[in-house]
């Protein structure tokens, strides 16, 4: 096997540390077993053979998923991953890049993608530029209005959660893992102390979660040099500094609010599996509701105009008969007319404390569409060139916006379905979940995974899943990666599908094109920090 890399030293977990230099006309492709999260570290062709151009993209994971897992399978040994740690990675990264990133790429604030990221695991690194969605640019009106928003429903949802911790203590172990996401931090145990303190604090200022945080340094870093760019999809041809023939294509997030919103697939848009429905606004206005700020208050999801306390209710001069005859379970004694209240007023008719239980679905939504807010990028090896695609956690609406506008290339226009025919890579979304992969035919309007890979590259086509099976199974209903488009991705690949905590041995299918195969496995250097693979432009 033909090596790319030159030998630094050997640190105490037996890996080989090295500078990681692609040849003439090749790109490597580093995609860390940090756990359930992402981290790559691409190494593209600079202007000089031993300086080559390093791209960062994220750097977190759910904690408690690098433990370590042993994965068993008929056609597999088993395999030892973990625990890899944060620092482990990111000393890898130092080593590997000589200390510097040319561009650092945050796709968007969720605790998976960002909690790597501390000035002491960066420590030593400097950073060229570092690259945002729009969503992420404090000089963008719609990015401020959507802030706004996004803040009133945190803050409703983390009063609801506390509200339901207090009359049903067990009911909030999901949407802790949920709020653990927009906020933030290592700790493998929600800690609801710590959490109300770090929510408090966010709430004071965004800025003041771990997520921001960890963003902040990278923003930091980028001043020193370059700076920080806002990327808005579909503005123009990005060029990266000293890269050879490299140009990027920025596809979503999309600036529709509608879109951004627009979370699960429908109908032929899904794979056949598991899928979990959103909720719509309804939970976000109750959840807001719950915070108080003027719009509740209380335990009630409407608002005070629209209401009655329940301790003022069945004394009320005016409705106070409605409600003990409809309502009356609890009406204390001698509080207006009506019939006895236990035998003829159903309890079942009252909600008293039920909506609280829809604060899970309002953060599950919520993550949701963080998600979909994710920086969507296409990587083109030189003009009409093979394309990486790194969709992050880009769902429906993310998916449905990249074919609805074209690129200007001087006198060319670049449509996405040709820019994603000649996808030779998928970074595939949120982790393999139901609604992160649209599936559709070549045909159809929408972007969906028969629009990649298409003749010359068809052969060529490799998908990476950034998943710890074992460990989402640990998190009651996480079905990642989901196995209708796991199955599909290993069929259009031939096998040449890369998982965190899978060895590439295992994808290999029963009967392969011994020649493809072999050829495919030359390029893929694998440890348990890491996969290494090696495309040519």
């Amino acid at each position: 096997m033909a090596k790319t890399t030159t030998k630094k030293k050997a640190v105490a977990t037996g890996e080989v540390v090295a500078r990681l230099l692609p040849k003439p006309g090749e790109v490597i492709v580093r995609m860390y077993r940090i756990g359930h999260g992402d981290c790559f570290l691409l190494a593209f062709e600079g202007d000089a053979p031993d300086k080559p151009v390093y791209v960062l993209i994220d750097c977190g994971y759910k904690p408690g998923s690098s433990k370590l897992v042993h994965f068993k399978e008929e056609k597999a040994r088993n395999v030892v991953i973990g625990p890899n740690k944060a620092k482990d990675i990111t000393q890898n990264i130092r080593d590997a890049t000589g200390g510097h990133i040319d561009v650092a790429v945050i796709t968007h604030e969720h605790q998976d993608h960002v909690n790597g990221i501390s000035a002491k695991n960066f420590a030593g690194i400097s950073i060229g530029e570092t690259w945002f969605a729009w969503t992420e640019n404090p000089n963008d009106d719609l990015a401020n209005a959507l802030r706004v928003k996004f803040k009133d429903q945190l803050i409703g949802l983390m009063a609801a959660r506390n509200r339901l911790a207090a009359v049903d203590p067990g009911a909030t172990e999901k949407i802790d893992r949920l709020i653990e996401f927009e906020l933030g931090g290592e700790d493998e145990v929600f800690n609801a102390a710590v959490a109300v303190q770090a929510f408090g604090a966010a709430a004071a200022g965004p800025e003041n979660s771990a997520n921001k945080q960890s963003m902040k340094l990278f923003k930091d870093l980028a001043r020193q040099e370059r700076g920080i760019k806002y990327l808005r999809p579909h503005e123009k041809v990005i060029a990266v500094p000293r890269a050879k023939a490299l140009r990027v294509f920025a596809l979503g997030p999309p600036r529709d609010e509608a879109l951004l919103e627009t979370l699960d697939p429908k109908g032929r848009e899904e794979f056949h599996g598991m899928a979990l429905a959103s909720s719509g606004s309804y939970f976000a206005a109750a959840a807001a509701a719950a915070a108080g700020g003027g719009a509740a208050g209380g335990d009630s999801p409407f608002a005070k105009r629209y209401r009655l306390d329940t301790e003022n209710a069945f004394a009320d001069p005016q409705h106070g008969a409605f409600f003990i005859t409809n309502y009356g379970q609890d009406a204390p004694a001698g509080a207006g007319a009506g019939p006895a209240t236990s035998s003829s007023a159903p309890g079942w008719r009252r909600i008293d404390k039920e909506w609280l239980y829809s604060a899970e679905q309002l953060a599950l939504d919520m993550n949701d569409a963080t998600n979909n807010a994710s920086l969507v990028l296409a990587f083109e090896l030189g003009k009409g060139g093979k394309v990486l695609l790194f969709a992050a956690d880009a769902q429906r609406g993310n998916w449905l916006s990249w074919g609805r506008k074209n690129w200007r290339d001087g006198d060319d226009v670049i449509t996405t379905k040709e820019l994603l025919s000649r996808a030779v890579l998928y970074k595939v979304g949120h982790h393999c979940s139901h609604n992160a992969t649209l599936n559709g035919k070549l045909s159809d309007e929408w972007a969906n995974l028969s629009w990649m890979a298409t003749g010359d590259a068809a052969r060529e086509f490799t998908a990476m899943i950034t998943a710890v099976r074992a460990w989402a199974e640990t998190q009651k209903g996480w079905d990642h990666p989901l196995k209708a488009i796991k199955d599909e991705l290993l069929k259009k690949s031939s096998g040449r599908v890369f998982q965190t905590d899978t060895a590439v041995a295992a994808m290999k299918p029963d009967n392969p094109v011994e020649a493809d195969w072999s050829a495919f496995e030359q390029r893929v250097t694998e440890n348990k920090l890491y996969f290494d693979y090696r495309i040519r432009g």
